[in-house]
């Protein structure tokens, strides 16, 4: 802080010393529950408004109205893969200035000199890629206005998501994005009762929203971006050497995600059969978002401890913290399939009740993905080799394409289901092995952990019988408890340690 600067200047802002707290990595490790806490609490209201839209959709649009939303969406998500490959590098080196200077400036403005250009790219080779992408999800010419609304939206609100993990701020991140998704909800809920709810005024309400809350995320942050910076080839080319491999990765990530399941759906089955898979995979998205709450909080602390040179702490969270959140992490997720199963049916109705065979599938098998949401991701941004996750994702894309075409012809939404499945182990696990190589981190028992889940997941398959699904599942845990029960010893020491850090 400049004493030569007017206390309340933009350069010395009178709040500057509240941030100078949250500098250091005792404070990522001592406000980490309460941190969690209140993302978890923030993120039940996000998905709570979120449930609610996509009811007030289905209900009043049917299962192939719903679906020609998700159709929508998924284009959109596929041309973002052009232009948020550099949205990570917010938080990567956003932290580092961060510690350093107590502001993002310099990360925020140039990471958004790049952003811009890149959204000119997507609008003037529209030509190239929107009449293919439109063949594929069957849409007609009249939505492309819609895609680019609702990309252009999702970006910008996605660059200040980013920043606010920047300068360690996750409550105050969770809870604006509860209010969105409030607010996009209040949305719907409006149009419903007018009568005026169809795809283009839903879509329009998830692509206005995000723009609002990306106006007042500018009044928030004022204090961090709007201070003068220095600029340099070397930081240009340090953005630029993390980002570059994110473009492949981004584009396999969303090759192996719901976005490209829809592409195959749409041609192998039927619109209809889009919209009964989209329930399943939006709840378990949401679902997901519990491991990647964890994610947002570790890439700060990843790099605080990093530069602190504490990286024995990060050692002992890979040897003793993340198998045993795996562990829970599959019977938590077999518990929910299994209420799912005879809640989703009441909620949308019959018409939905085929949504309960892949979600099941989905949400227990996410155990295999669980270590790269809530440890490995983090890691290799903080040790800046993002390389290693192109790889993955890039084996694993490939993985997911062709098990869809295997699978689906034969087993439709429950063969794209199990081909996720395949795709989260092939992710994950090449991930772990690799980053094992470049950072010695130990994988320990972390791929025994979603054994008990992913074998009551088998078993539902063959069966449909949640019953016996999950009395395996939870036998095969109690099981692994035993076999663990030291490293499971260690790891109450290692949580009691870190409480009073």
């Amino acid at each position: 802080m400049n004493p030569n600067l007017p206390e309340n200047s933009i350069e010395n802002p009178a709040n500057i010393t509240a941030a100078a707290e949250r500098q250091s990595a005792n404070w990522d490790i001592q406000n980490a529950p309460k941190n969690y806490v209140s993302l978890v609490l923030t993120q039940t209201g996000s998905a709570f408004f979120a449930f609610a839209s996509v009811w007030l959709i289905t209900k009043t649009l049917g299962s192939e109205g719903y679906g020609g939303i998700v159709a929508i969406i998924a284009a959109s998500q596929i041309a973002q893969v052009l232009v948020n490959w550099t949205s990570f590098a917010v938080v990567r080196f956003g932290v580092d200035e961060f510690i350093e200077t107590e502001k993002i400036a310099r990360t925020f403005w140039l990471r958004l000199f790049i952003l811009l250009p890149n959204l000119l790219v997507v609008l003037l080779t529209v030509n190239l890629w929107f009449p293919p992408l439109a063949e594929w999800l069957k849409l007609s010419a009249d939505t492309f206005w819609l895609i680019i609304l609702h990309f252009t939206a999702t970006v910008v609100w996605i660059h200040f998501q980013f920043s606010f993990q920047a300068v360690k701020m996750p409550r105050l991140h969770g809870g604006l994005l509860t209010v969105e998704r409030l607010l996009v909800c209040l949305s719907i809920l409006i149009l419903t009762a007018f009568g005026g709810l169809n795809p283009a005024s839903a879509i329009v309400c998830y692509a206005v929203v995000p723009l609002v809350m990306a106006l007042i995320s500018v009044w928030i942050l004022r204090n961090f971006i709007f201070a003068r910076f220095s600029t340099g080839w070397v930081f240009w080319r340090k953005i630029l050497a993390f980002s570059l491999p994110l473009i492949p990765f981004s584009i396999t990530t969303y090759l192996s995600g719901g976005y490209a399941d829809a592409v195959f759906i749409s041609g192998f089955l039927s619109v209809r059969d889009l919209g009964i898979y989209s329930v399943a995979t939006q709840i378990n998205g949401v679902a997901l978002q519990l491991p990647t709450l964890i994610n947002s909080l570790l890439l700060p602390l990843f790099v605080s401890l990093q530069k602190e040179s504490q990286t024995q702490k990060i050692t002992q969270y890979f040897k003793y913290m993340l198998p045993t959140l795996t562990l829970l992490w599959g019977l938590f997720s077999v518990i929910v399939a299994f209420a799912a199963y005879f809640i989703l049916p009441m909620v949308f109705g019959e018409e939905f009740s085929e949504t309960t065979q892949p979600f099941w599938i989905l949400f227990t098998t996410s155990t295999l993905i669980f270590p790269l949401l809530a440890g490995y991701g983090s890691l290799s941004s903080a040790n800046s080799v993002t390389y290693i996750p192109m790889i993955s994702a890039i084996f694993a894309g490939f993985v997911n394409i062709l098990f869809n075409f295997l699978l689906i012809p034969k087993f439709g939404l429950l063969g794209c289901a199990w081909a996720t499945a395949i795709m989260f182990f092939v992710n994950s696990f090449s991930l772990a092995i690799l980053l094992r190589k470049r950072t010695k981190i130990p994988v320990s028992w972390t791929f025994i952990a979603p054994i008990p889940a992913v074998v009551g997941a088998i078993i539902f398959s063959y069966t449909k019988n949640p019953y016996w699904a999950t009395l395996i599942c939870i036998t095969a845990t109690i099981f692994i408890i035993y076999m663990e029960r030291e490293s499971l010893q260690k790891t109450w020491v290692f949580l009691r340690k870190y409480k009073s850090a």
